[in-house]
């Protein structure tokens, strides 16, 4: 009984310890945003000599010779066309930067759902501001990217920082219910000595 009694009080410390390190976290993961979201706008104003990986390509390219194995894929994205033999530092850079679009504001949606699941809200709820939060920043970013030199917004991009943003939220929903299947096998009651 006094082992039981013992556990018991143990768990509601543990319980309260949790309790009282949600605000602290909550605050940081909505910091943690706030920084994200500078950095976004920061690349923003960049111009595409700042950003370009085409010098890099080069260099590497000179090391390893490409040659005509290249497969001919073509694609139009906006009124660009890219090719994969005929123009590959154009066609590898457009890869680069739609997978650093994915990356970024996948990002940025984990921390906002992470951070409001922390305050304990609603599923949806989180999911949708999650979402709404990677719109208004994508929008405000290719607003900003009008203004820098060689730069040019598009909607289209909007749409791939919605889909990294949704590909964020499912990473973290995924890594919460792994964490909550190992707590709860590691805590289930056939496993207690």
């Amino acid at each position: 009984m006094k082992t039981l009694l013992m556990e018991e009080d143990f768990g509601k410390r543990k319980h309260k310890h949790k309790r009282s390190q949600r605000p602290y976290m909550y605050i940081l993961s909505m910091l943690m945003v706030v920084i994200w979201v500078l950095v976004i706008w920061s690349f923003s104003t960049q111009s595409y000599q700042q950003q370009t990986i085409q010098p890099l390509l080069h260099k590497w390219a000179q090391k390893v010779n490409i040659g005509s194995a290249l497969p001919d894929v073509q694609f139009t994205y906006g009124e660009h066309e890219y090719s994969l033999r005929q123009r590959p530092y154009d066609f590898a850079e457009f890869i680069f930067r739609k997978s650093a679009h994915l990356f970024i504001y996948a990002v940025l949606a984990g921390l906002v759902y992470g951070g409001l699941r922390y305050r304990k809200m609603r599923l949806m709820t989180c999911i949708i501001a999650g979402l709404a939060v990677v719109a208004v920043i994508a929008s405000v970013d290719e607003y900003i990217q009008q203004f820098s030199p060689n730069r040019t917004s598009s909607i289209r991009d909007v749409g791939v920082d919605l889909l990294g943003g949704c590909g964020g939220i499912a990473i973290v929903m995924g890594l919460q219910a792994i964490r909550r299947t190992i707590r709860s096998s590691r805590y289930s009651p056939g496993k207690r000595k």
